[in-house]
């Protein structure tokens, strides 16, 4: 069994899963986009954040925090959270622009990363390369392409990633739907992450629902 999102929903639903899970709202909301955006392209994006975040729900998310000092980039938790990382990177942007170049250490799911320094290529109406293993990933302005061992896209953890501006003209791919199928275990279990972040229902906020004793209507 399968359920369809838009991808505005994929967005809303991670996004407030991502923040149950311990991030905050703003990097919370560069999960859902992350999401959204490989949804687009029909890569499992809600999936492997779902995953990660299954994995972040027992930490604390500081401690995947890089040490942008470091040379390459690491965290005290061992591995880089991709959306964190991603953030930093998209952040020093006219740094890439200017042609430097970040490596980066242990880090996880780094398809996340690609699409969260894709949100920069699109603000830039660039392309941003971020290369792993035996692939690489390039985020255009609406588009990417991949390169290498696809094999590679989905790897939960590697050792090493690199990020940069590239020369690149034309992508290979522009997203290719508006809609996401998946599967409905998985969207269950999204949602109920989703739903942590409800506030409850209190005397106050029932007694202000409805019309109330004002509607002329």
């Amino acid at each position: 069994m399968s359920y369809n999102l838009t991808l505005a929903e994929t967005e809303s639903y991670l996004r407030k899963a991502a923040r149950a899970c311990g991030l905050e709202w703003g990097i919370a909301e560069e999960a859902g986009k992350a999401a959204r955006w490989l949804a687009a392209f029909n890569l499992p994006g809600p999936e492997i954040l779902f995953a990660h975040l299954q994995y972040l729900k027992d930490r604390d998310y500081r401690g995947l925090i890089p040490n942008c000092s470091a040379q390459p980039w690491q965290s005290s938790d061992g591995v880089l959270c991709p959306i964190i990382t991603g953030a930093a990177l998209a952040d020093r942007s006219a740094q890439m622009l200017e042609g430097k170049k970040f490596e980066l250490g242990s880090t996880a799911y780094p398809l996340l990363l690609a699409a969260t320094v894709g949100q920069a290529a699109r603000c830039h109406r660039t392309v941003f390369t971020t290369a792993w293993a035996g692939v690489r990933v390039s985020c255009f302005e609406n588009g990417l392409s991949i390169a290498g061992n696809r094999d590679d896209l989905l790897l939960p953890e590697v050792d090493a990633v690199s990020c940069y501006q590239d020369d690149l003209s034309t992508a290979q791919q522009l997203p290719s739907t508006l809609a996401y199928q998946i599967d409905s275990n998985t969207f269950k279990c999204i949602n109920e992450l989703a739903f942590e972040t409800y506030a409850p229902a209190t005397e106050e906020s029932r007694a202000g629902a409805g019309a109330g004793l004002t509607d002329n209507d």
